[in-house]
C-alpha cells in the first residue's frame, strides 16, 4: 500500500516581505493624501470663513449707504425741518462743524476731519424707529460698527459708545489702502466735495483668514470690492 505526500502550500518568507513592503508603500501613500486633502480643506475652510463674514459686512454698508438721507428736508414743512433738525437725515455726517446750526459744510478729505474718511463713516437714515447715526470705524484691524439716535451732539462723540467689533482681521490699515473712497454728484457746474454732495461710495474690504494655511504657514487675505449709490436725493 503505497502512501501519498501531501505538500503544505504557503508564503515563503520573502514573499511575506514583499507583500509587506507594497503594503506598507499604498497605505502611507493613501494617508499621505488623506493628509494633504484635510490640510487643503482647513486652509479653505479658514478662507471661506473670512469671506463670508467680508460679504455680510460689505452688504450691510451697502444697504445703509442706499437709504442715506431718508428722509429729506423736503419731507417736512420749512418750520418743522428748521426746528427739529434730528429729524432730517443729512445724507452722511461729518466732524468738525456738524454741531453748527445750520451745520457748517467741510470739504471731504481737506477740511472735514475723518469723517467721513478712509477708514470712518456715519450714514444717517431712518429705519423705521427714528432718524439714526450709523458709524462704521476701523480700528487696528477691527471694523466697527454703531448706532445711535441722532441729536444734537457732535457724531462721532455720540456714536463712540455705541461701537463694537462688527468685522476683524481687516488689513486695510496696514497696507494704506482706504476702506471707503467716493464720488459725488455730477453737476454743471460740479458741486463742493461736501458730504451732502456725496452719491456713491465705493468699498474696499481686504480681509485677512483667522488661521495660517496649514501647508505654508502663511496667512491668506482676501479682496471684497463694492459700490452703494445713495438713493435719495440732496437736502
Amino acid at each position: 500500500m503505497k502512501k501519498q505526500a501531501h505538500s503544505a502550500g504557503g508564503f515563503s518568507l520573502v514573499e511575506l516581505l514583499i507583500g509587506t513592503i507594497l503594503f506598507t508603500i499604498i497605505t502611507g501613500i493613501a494617508f499621505s493624501l488623506l493628509m494633504s486633502a484635510q490640510l487643503r480643506y482647513q486652509g479653505e475652510s479658514s478662507v471661506t470663513q473670512a469671506f463670508q463674514q467680508a460679504n455680510v459686512a460689505l452688504d450691510q454698508i451697502v444697504r445703509d449707504v442706499h437709504s442715506a438721507g431718508y428722509p429729506p428736508a423736503n419731507s417736512f414743512a420749512a418750520g418743522i425741518a428748521l426746528n427739529n433738525p434730528n429729524l432730517v437725515a443729512l445724507p452722511f455726517s461729518w466732524s468738525p462743524g456738524y454741531t453748527n446750526t445750520p451745520p457748517t459744510p467741510c470739504t471731504v478729505g481737506v477740511s472735514c476731519g475723518a469723517v467721513p474718511g478712509d477708514y470712518d463713516l456715519i450714514v444717517e437714515t431712518d429705519l423705521g424707529n427714528g432718524v439714526q447715526w450709523i458709524r462704521y470705524s476701523l480700528q487696528g484691524t477691527t471694523l466697527m460698527r454703531g448706532m445711535t439716535r441722532k441729536g444734537p451732539g457732535d457724531p462721532v462723540g455720540a456714536t463712540a459708545s455705541s461701537l463694537a467689533p462688527y468685522l476683524d482681521s481687516v488689513m486695510n490699515g496696514n497696507s494704506s489702502l482706504p476702506i471707503f473712497t467716493y464720488t459725488f454728484d455730477n453737476t454743471t457746474p460740479p458741486p463742493p466735495s461736501q458730504p451732502s454732495f456725496i452719491r456713491e461710495v465705493n468699498i474696499t474690504l481686504i480681509v485677512q483668514s483667522a488661521h495660517p494655511d496649514p501647508q505654508t504657514q502663511q496667512y491668506r487675505t482676501i479682496t471684497l470690492t463694492g459700490q452703494a449709490v445713495r438713493f435719495n436725493p440732496n437736502q
